[in-house]
């Protein structure tokens, strides 16, 4: 049985390809030549397991993982469309690269259509590939503001960019990081919303990544209302994972029949207006979707080294 490791897989992959096969893939879906199901989860006192599955042509698979005291061991499994095994995958690298190609989505479908500064609040592990990809994305950017909890880690994340080229700054709060920002990506777990609504210009695209659980809310509920537009990675798995809109919808700022799928907008179903009349939001929980995307690319490149010699 092949496995590949999180150290091969780092040397497969690299964020612009994976960004384009999963870009592709939720055009598919919006087509209906794709598929992905929900989270499942089961719960214990000693502790969690989750799954999730989807087929991408030519692949199908999915992830199972455990959670424990916050950390994630994760499983991915990759089969052809005839159901044929092809192989096991490590999940912390794939999610490293999956998880802001569905941001790189958003905002090549809905950034403003001026954009130079940009905003992360939340400098852990996710903060430093998404700012990654903002750069990679939006190389025109004159200031990306990084807040975190810990000033140290935004101190750190914002050097560490800076030492690449990436014209980063840690500020104090997160307000000062997201105020007129063009684009605001918050990727924390934070339970309490992270600044008032009127911090946000009616300019900004603003990515909720860190609300994927019922209990969680990043962003106020009046931000939610402001919106221009609110889309999801999954509308209806949003329903009980996206505290950002749980909470809203309890509030009265938001109706479930507002949201957006982003595979309709990749898929160019959906036209979303870029700013300006209000906020536009996306808030992603991820899905199996852009997990076996980029199985099914690491599975390729592998094959391409293995019949070339080079593994």
């Amino acid at each position: 049985m092949l496995h590949l490791t999180d150290e091969i897989i780092a040397q497969l992959l690299d964020l612009a390809s994976v960004q384009k096969v999963v870009w592709r893939a939720f055009a598919d879906l919006g087509r209906g030549e794709a598929a992905t199901t929900q989270r499942v989860r089961a719960t214990a006192p000693s502790g969690m397991a989750s799954a999730m599955a989807a087929v991408v042509p030519p692949y199908s698979g999915g992830k199972v993982y455990a959670t424990k005291d916050g950390q994630f061991t994760f499983v991915n499994v990759l089969f052809d469309l005839d159901g044929k095994f092809l192989c096991t995958l490590d999940g912390d690298v794939l999610t490293r690269f999956r998880t802001p190609a569905g941001c790189s989505l958003a905002i090549r479908e809905m950034a403003p259509e001026r954009v130079e500064s940009a905003a992360v609040v939340g400098a852990g592990k996710q903060g430093w590939y998404h700012l990654e990809m903002l750069w990679h994305e939006l190389p025109q950017l004159k200031e990306i503001r990084i807040a975190d909890a810990r000033r140290e880690a935004a101190d750190s994340i914002a050097a560490r960019a800076r030492d690449l080229g990436i014209p980063a700054v840690a500020v104090a709060t997160p307000t000062d990081a997201v105020r007129n920002a063009d684009v605001v990506l918050t990727i924390t777990p934070s339970n309490t919303p992270l600044f008032a609504a009127d911090a946000i210009s009616d300019n900004a695209l603003v990515c909720g990544v860190g609300a994927t659980k019922y209990d969680r809310c990043e962003l106020p509920t009046e931000l939610v209302a402001r919106c221009a537009a609110v889309v999801c990675d999954d509308a209806i798995g949003s329903r009980v994972e996206c505290g950002d809109l749980i909470h809203a919808v309890k509030a009265g700022h938001f109706d479930w029949s507002r949201a957006i799928e982003l595979s309709a907008v990749a898929a160019g179903a959906v036209k979303v207006p870029r700013g300006g009349n209000g906020p536009v939001l996306f808030e992603t929980q991820g899905v199996a979707l852009q997990d076996v995307a980029a199985a099914g690319l690491a599975w390729e490149r592998y094959q391409e080294r293995k019949n070339e010699g080079k593994i």
